[in-house]
């Protein structure tokens, strides 16, 4: 019931965000709870600005405090696994990525794990007119690039075993890789140079391809064209120039 009249509230709203979110509050009313958590987070802050978003596909409700703190609860399931398989990551590539990650926390709450964020300062690259970001496009390709190589190049031994199989060497757009480069980053609107890469509980050890084919027909589509071209132009260099192949 709560979700046949989640779809039919939805559907009078035009904006996709806030379609989401209030079928969200409707789906999952729980979600009143979290922000409360926040809320006594905050207690001892001289300040208390809440903002939330809804995860895509609604699988999590995310709270951000005051631009500091990002909380991510869980709405399909306890988000344990995914939350320890994320904390790995991070950890191993917090030291290696060339771009920063959000320092992460697990905090268990109730019957869910949630997932505790640094805030990532700066502008997602949807948020940005095309118009100026194809003037520093070049600049920002450079940028993924250089992590896809620095990242994908890498073997931390203490997440060998989430590899499909331990003994995996990387290669070629072959190895560990932040599948959601297209969108998945902060840009300093003054620099252009990228502030974060967030987002990482979908990082696997895996060709490249399938996720760069998405790269390409997102920014293609939305008015990025070319960044692709670029992204590997530059990738290849570092690959074959640096590696001795």
């Amino acid at each position: 019931m709560l979700h046949l009249i989640s779809n039919i509230v939805s559907g009078l709203i035009w904006k996709k965000s806030l379609r989401d979110k209030v079928r969200t509050c409707i789906r999952f009313p729980v979600v009143f709870d979290y922000v409360r958590y926040v809320r006594r987070f905050a207690k001892n802050m001289k300040e208390c600005k809440i903002k939330t978003v809804v995860g895509y596909g609604c699988k999590n409700f995310i709270v951000i405090l005051n631009n500091k703190h990002v909380f991510k609860f869980p709405l399909l399931n306890d988000g344990r696994e995914i939350a320890e398989r994320e904390k790995r990551i991070v950890d191993a590539f917090y030291g290696i990525s060339p771009v920063k990650i959000p320092l992460m926390k697990i905090i268990p709450y109730k019957n869910i794990v949630i997932r505790k964020y640094e805030f990532a300062h700066g502008k997602l690259l949807s948020d940005i007119d095309p118009k100026i970001i194809m003037q520093h496009s070049e600049h920002i390709a450079k940028q993924i690039a250089n992590m896809m190589y620095v990242v994908g190049r890498a073997d931390p031994v203490e997440i060998r075993d989430l590899k499909p199989h331990p003994s995996d060497k990387p290669g070629y757009l072959y190895g560990w890789f932040q599948g959601d480069i297209w969108q998945n980053f902060m840009l300093d609107e003054k620099t252009f140079n990228i502030t974060f890469f967030i987002d990482w509980e979908d990082t696997k050890f895996q060709s490249f391809m399938t996720a760069l084919q998405v790269a390409s027909h997102n920014w293609d589509k939305f008015g990025y064209k070319g960044i692709i071209v670029d992204v590997m132009a530059e990738y290849s260099k570092l690959y074959f120039g640096k590696s001795g192949k």
